[in-house]
């Protein structure tokens, strides 16, 4: 694990007992947006802007598992809910297990528990992990980031400094795997337009724009 991301995750949970301490009410308005994307449609620099321009947190894949392997051990994360919050964490797991017929192993209970008690803390950004599945509330903005194969496929190139054979065979393989998570976890379909609130084109629209418009959702105008 890297120290960053622990040294990370430390501050996240006294900023989240700080929080309970002072009672800080619920805001009833979106305020936890959830980031699904293709490969190389730029998902995450759009997260990271919106975060920037909005004093949410950031929450990305590397993150959240960090934060599943320390809640193995410690229930340091769950316990920065009060009870009663502790318990509707509980119900919404088991609901939703049941609700969508899943074999619940230890992965899968954790992967609920954080991203639900990310959740109930609200003012988060959350890229992948089915988070969409996971949080359909009132208060959870569901995006969907795509982009046109050959705009993804240059992307990739540039990032990451790959041939465009190369590129492309990263986009299937990353994609495969993403859907395949989501179908798992969650059976449910990452593609499925219908599990979003919002579906973004990067290859029409740039960073900069996508999390304009974001923003105009989150307040309603």
């Amino acid at each position: 694990m890297s120290k960053s991301i622990n040294k990370m995750i430390d501050e996240q949970v006294k900023r989240w007992e700080l929080g309970k301490k002072e009672e800080i009410p619920v805001k009833k308005s979106i305020n936890i947006v959830t980031i699904s994307r293709e490969s190389g449609s730029q998902g995450y620099a759009v997260a990271k802007k919106l975060c920037q321009e909005t004093g949410f947190d950031l929450f990305h894949n590397q993150i959240v598992e960090t934060m599943i392997e320390t809640s193995k051990n410690s229930r340091v994360l769950l316990e920065t809910l009060d009870e009663r919050g502790m318990n509707i964490v509980d119900d919404i797991v088991s609901n939703f297990v049941n609700e969508h017929h899943l074999w619940a192993d230890e992965y899968s209970k954790l992967l609920f528990k954080i991203l639900t008690t990310i959740g109930k803390h609200g003012n988060a950004v959350i890229v992948g992990r089915g988070a969409n599945c996971a949080l359909k509330t009132q208060q959870t903005l569901r995006v969907r980031i795509i982009a046109p194969i050959n705009s993804r496929c240059a992307q990739i190139q540039k990032t990451l400094y790959m041939s465009k054979d190369d590129a492309q065979k990263h986009i299937v393989s990353t994609d495969a795997n993403r859907s395949a998570f989501v179908k798992r976890y969650f059976n449910s379909d990452a593609s499925d337009s219908s599990n979003y609130d919002l579906v973004l084109n990067t290859g029409t629209l740039a960073v900069e724009k996508a999390v304009q418009v974001i923003k105009c959702a989150l307040h309603g105008n």
